[in-house]
């Protein structure tokens, strides 16, 4: 071997061990930044995993926000409907006093002497109408009249002032002294009655 081939191998087995250090240098920053971005990595999977957290945390408390205003709404909703049928109640109940004198006028009238006397049929006639169209006017507001007679008694919506003895079923409503009044399925006035009762051999 020449000393110049020997200078030649020397030189390029140099060449070749700075160039396999420079190669490892290289493989440990490649390692030192794959380590960074798995790190970023990590992090930002935390943000996202938190983030949608929240998220859902806030569509959570939205729906139920949503659903309070509903409640609220539909409780003020149901006042408002009780206190307008709490104030058509009492009018009403002073109304059907003024309908139950002109169903008392009409059902007591003398219809034999009343036909006898045009004006005064006239007169019948316009009370017998009057009667009708409040009667229409009432059941148009959802204001019901309970006339019960021969019915079932019934405490919900009837009062019994006495009873009498009777052959036939107990329990039944034998007279009506006085009509009862619903609004909107609400009595306002029981109907107050005569019930049935064994009779006692």
């Amino acid at each position: 071997m020449t000393q110049q081939n020997f200078n030649n191998d020397s030189a390029n087995l140099q060449t070749h061990n700075f160039s396999r250090r420079e190669d490892e240098g290289n493989e440990g920053d490649n390692s030192d930044s794959n380590q960074q971005v798995n790190s970023e990595l990590d992090n930002l999977i935390l943000k996202i995993s938190e983030l949608e957290q929240k998220n859902n945390d806030l569509n959570d408390k939205l729906l139920r926000t949503l659903a309070e205003i509903d409640n609220v709404r539909r409780r003020s909703r149901e006042e408002l409907e009780k206190a307008s049928k709490f104030a058509i109640s009492n009018f009403v109940s002073e109304l059907v006093v003024i309908v139950e004198n002109f169903l008392m006028a009409s059902n007591n009238a003398p219809n034999d002497e009343i036909d006898k006397i045009p004006a005064i049929k006239n007169y019948a006639t316009a009370i017998t109408l009057t009667e009708k169209e409040l009667l229409k006017i009432l059941e148009k507001n959802q204001v019901k009249r309970i006339y019960p007679l021969n019915e079932k008694f019934d405490h919900n919506l009837h009062e019994a002032i006495s009873h009498m003895e009777f052959e036939g079923e107990e329990g039944v409503i034998l007279q009506v002294v006085q009509a009862g009044y619903a609004i909107a399925g609400r009595i306002i006035r029981p109907a107050l009655v005569v019930v049935s009762k064994a009779k006692i051999s």
